[in-house]
């Protein structure tokens, strides 16, 4: 039996001594990502022509206050999770980099829908949900989504109209299903995605966007339940 109890404990040693490992490398692996992107960064901020010379799939940058979200933002029509799993550098990464849905049509989609990993290290799209706490949210209103248009770079400055916790549904399921907004070109799924957002917003901000603004939604997971989502939304006001 001490035979037994030996093996059993040598084990449980090399399970929990793996299972630490693996979460140090996760933890250490994600960090070392947000200081590549950081490095991708100029002294006024980020250059999005320079940085679509080095690798022509970003299509923008997202930066909000009071979080670490401060990266780019890139697009593969024909792949559309191509990042999923990629740094900037096309290189294999845990935290992937956030991605534009392909749906999402540059200049033309009147919602930008950008995906992004919930990393518990906070990096990628973790601290998003620091936007539950009504008070953080009260100090801060906006973000920022600069975009390239036309081989240029345009600024943009969004103020948050709400957010709120959802799920992916089954396909026939009869729900308000945000995911499959990311191409608004009409006035009516306009208006339909707006009053589907805000039902689901835990209370109301006051903010409500009128056609055609410009809409920026970013999603990242969430655990409430099973295929959870959290996603924020933002308007353009400037």
């Amino acid at each position: 039996m001490k035979a037994v109890r030996r093996i059993v404990f040598i084990i449980a040693l090399l399970v929990f001594l793996g299972s630490g490992g693996y979460l140090a490398h996760y933890y250490l692996t994600s960090i070392h990502q947000s200081n590549e992107f950081a490095e991708l960064k100029t002294e006024n901020g980020h250059d999005l022509v320079a940085l679509h010379k080095k690798n022509p799939d970003i299509v923008g940058w997202i930066t909000v206050p009071g979080t670490r979200i401060d990266y780019p933002v890139m697009q593969t029509p024909d792949e559309p999770e191509y990042y999923l799993r990629r740094n900037f550098n096309k290189e294999d990464s845990v935290a992937g980099t956030p991605f534009m849905d392909a749906a999402s049509k540059i200049g033309k989609s009147k919602n930008y829908l950008i995906y992004g990993h919930n990393i518990k290290a906070g990096t990628m799209f973790h601290q998003l949900l620091k936007f539950e706490d009504e008070d953080f949210w009260k100090e801060h209103k906006t973000f920022t989504y600069d975009e390239l248009k036309n081989g240029k770079q345009v600024n943009g400055t969004y103020e948050v109209v709400c957010f709120f916790r959802s799920e992916i549904s089954a396909e026939d399921a009869d729900v308000f299903k945000y995911y499959e907004y990311a191409d608004i070109e009409d006035r009516e799924d306009f208006e339909q995605y707006v009053a589907g957002i805000k039902a689901l917003a835990p209370f109301e901000t006051g903010v409500q966007p009128v056609w055609p603004e410009q809409l920026v939604t970013l999603s990242t997971c969430a655990y409430h339940t099973d295929n959870g989502r959290f996603a924020m939304v933002g308007r353009k006001i400037q």
